[in-house]
């Protein structure tokens, strides 16, 4: 694994204060006051982003008609969040608002006639897509063809031209200066616009930041500018356990009692609200997020509990396939991954695919054989924009879409093959002469003779962690360990370093073949985080690596 320094400078002065200051000084925050401090006050004016003010209009106005108002939504924890914070909102202006959840084996990702047609059959007038629908071009024309008026926010790239007469989506508003709103961030942009235009009492709205906070963080969206006010935020009010259908969720879960942090929604939230989607229809997810029903909340929990349990022997079979398949053929250096088979899941194999890019550091897509169309999800690296790439090869695809790390295909079976030898044909020409070895980037070198609770305290300030504000890496440079180490768990490594007269213990989770690198070094460095070991009590270290060496001669 490769080391990488935002600052390759040691820390001259003492206490956490100055690696706080030095942390927000390498990670280039400008707005301190703001970045420590979220406040509403952050937020941009929602009627920056093009579309707010002529959407808001046409809702009151559909709502003073008595006109039936859809939801279109996505089956994934930002589309089912959005879902639910529109149907919260619109429901309180006294609206007749009925929802839809595309299923996802037979619907497909987004927009469908189907659902537009059952849409129709319940009466409805108009049509607000949340999370999806930008490059549904075919589908709102169909919708119009009925009747219907579409209005569509979304978060995706926009591929082609879209008829639609009401658009919000960041990316086609110059005026508006952040782009990277999850789809659940969009929708609440457009009920903050609904909010101002009316009495609406904004602290309603605002109680539901919880909502946001579950879509923008399980959709992995960086937590930067608005989306970091929008986290850190909601995560205050996921904690005030107001939501019976998030406590719920966590009871079911191995979420001890304690502060619900970001992690939280991204490991133990967000993967048993997905399962529901993954494997059947995600309806009931919805009203999970919107009930007040405790008995009711409980009910949908234990049925999404059963159904991730299912989701993870279904994961791990096929990645021990994928695995099995890898081993047993020859990888080429600079090149993709692409695998398929017939017995795999649709629904599972987007989380099969981050594995196996975390295990090889490669692009990935797997695909789901069957006659006709085929199905396939695809994860990236940093430096491979996998959705970019798969406009050089749509001639092999009925269609793609996605984001820069992550991408969804169809394609037909007699095209699979071609597919393979062209994505890896384009990541070896993009990739080029690129060591295809991880890179694990580290803030900068820190003693830890710094290490304490108050370190660990101050810290906790720069939460809420996540894409595009990780949780703090130091390097300790040339230590020495302090006792024999040794393997628990799954592969855990577990030892005691020592550095000047100051031991600290540590634990290396899934780093069990580091073990001899430490019995014959000498001297050796560790890439770490603190933490206060709820076993313990005390400080503890979690290693990212180590490497033997001597590094101190570079960094002074």
């Amino acid at each position: 694994m490769k080391w990488n320094f935002l600052s390759d400078k040691l820390l001259d002065d003492r206490g956490s204060g100055s690696v706080v200051k030095k942390l927000l000084e390498v990670r280039d925050v400008s707005d301190i006051g703001m970045f420590l401090s979220p406040a509403l006050e952050g937020l941009h004016d929602p009627f920056l982003l093009e579309g707010v003010g002529e959407g808001c209009k046409r809702i009151l106005e559909a709502i003073e008609s008595n006109k039936k108002i859809s939801i279109f939504g996505d089956f994934d924890v930002d589309g089912i969040a959005s879902t639910a914070l529109l149907l919260k909102v619109l429901r309180k202006f006294g609206g007749d608002v009925d929802f839809y959840i595309p299923h996802r084996l037979e619907d497909g990702y987004g927009l469908n006639k189907s659902g537009i047609a059952e849409l129709k059959g319940r009466g409805t007038e108009l049509i607000i897509t949340v999370d999806c629908g930008i490059n549904g071009a075919e589908e709102i024309e169909y919708a119009r063809e009925l009747g219907m008026e579409v209005i569509v926010t979304d978060h995706h790239l926009p591929e082609k031209d879209n008829p639609a007469e009401i658009k919000i989506n960041p990316y086609l508003s110059a005026s508006y200066p952040y782009k990277e709103l999850a789809g659940v961030g969009v929708a609440f942009k457009l009920c903050h616009g609904l909010a101002k235009k009316t009495s609406l009492s904004e602290n309603f709205l605002f109680w539901n930041l919880d909502l946001v906070a579950l879509g923008t963080v399980a959709d992995i969206m960086p937590l930067t500018g608005e989306n970091r006010i929008i986290t850190a935020l909601g995560l205050k009010i996921m904690n005030e356990n107001r939501r019976p259908g998030i406590v719920s969720l966590l009871n079911n879960s191995n979420f001890k009692k304690g502060k619900i942090q970001a992690w939280h929604i991204a490991f133990l939230i967000a993967p048993r609200i997905n399962a529901l989607g993954r494997l059947e229809d995600a309806r009931e997810a919805v009203d999970l997020l919107c009930t007040y029903s405790k008995s009711e909340a409980n009910s949908i929990a234990a049925k999404l509990e059963k159904h991730n349990i299912k989701r993870k022997k279904i994961q791990d079979k096929i990645y021990k396939e994928a695995l099995d398949f890898l081993r047993a053929s020859i990888v080429k250096e600079n090149t993709g991954i692409v695998l398929s088979s017939e017995d795999w899941h649709e629904g599972v194999i987007g989380i099969v695919a981050s594995k196996i890019v975390e295990e090889f550091n490669r692009p990935v897509i797997l695909i789901v054989e069957k006659d006709g169309i085929c199905r396939g999800s695809g994860r990236s690296i940093p430096g491979f924009n996998i959705t970019d790439s798969l406009k050089e090869l749509s001639v092999f695809l009925e269609e793609f879409g996605g984001h820069a790390q992550a991408c969804g295909i169809s394609i037909r079976k007699e095209n699979i093959n071609g597919f393979k030898e062209a994505f890896n044909n384009e990541v070896e020409k993009i990739l080029k002469d690129r060591v295809m070895e991880k890179e694990l980037l580290i803030d900068f070198p820190l003693s830890i003779s710094y290490v304490d609770e108050e370190l660990v305290k101050s810290l906790e300030s720069l939460a809420p962690f996540g894409v595009g504000n990780p949780a703090p890496v130091f390097a300790a440079l040339d230590i020495e360990l302090a006792d024999i180490p040794n393997i628990v768990g799954k592969n855990h490594l577990k030892f005691t370093v020592r550095d000047a007269n100051k031991c600290i213990s540590c634990i290396g989770f899934s780093l069990g073949d580091k073990i001899d690198l430490l019995r014959n070094s000498k001297k050796f460095s560790i890439a770490y985080s603190p933490f206060v070991d709820e076993w313990n009590g005390g400080v503890s270290l979690k290693i990212h690596d180590i490497k033997k060496g001597v590094f101190a001669a570079k960094f002074c």
